[in-house]
C-alpha cells in the first residue's frame, strides 16, 4: 500500500514539473528516517545543494516529530535551501 501510495505521488510531482516547464528531473523514493535519507541521497547524487519546503505535514506533526528542514540544516554537509 505504501509503495503504491509513493510510486503515485512520484508520479503526479513528475506530471507537474513537466507542466511547470522543467525539463529534467529525477525523482526516487527510499524508507528510512526521513532528514538522513535526504542526506543519503544528496550524498549519492553528489548534489551541490538540498533544497526543501519549510514545512511537511503540519505544526502538531512538526512538534511531535520534529521539523525535517531543521535537521537537514544541522546536519547535512551542504548548503540547504529552505523554502516557505
Amino acid at each position: 500500500m505504501l509503495q503504491s501510495l509513493s510510486a503515485q505521488t512520484l508520479t503526479d510531482a513528475q506530471a507537474r514539473i513537466h507542466q511547470l516547464g522543467v525539463p529534467s528531473v529525477r525523482l526516487e523514493s527510499r524508507q528510512g528516517e526521513v532528514a538522513q535519507t535526504i542526506i543519503a541521497i544528496a550524498d549519492d547524487v553528489e548534489a551541490d545543494v538540498i533544497v526543501v519546503g519549510k514545512r511537511g505535514s503540519g505544526q502538531v506533526a512538526g512538534l511531535l516529530l520534529g521539523s525535517v528542514s531543521q535537521k537537514l540544516v544541522s546536519l547535512a554537509s551542504r548548503i540547504v535551501i529552505v523554502v516557505p
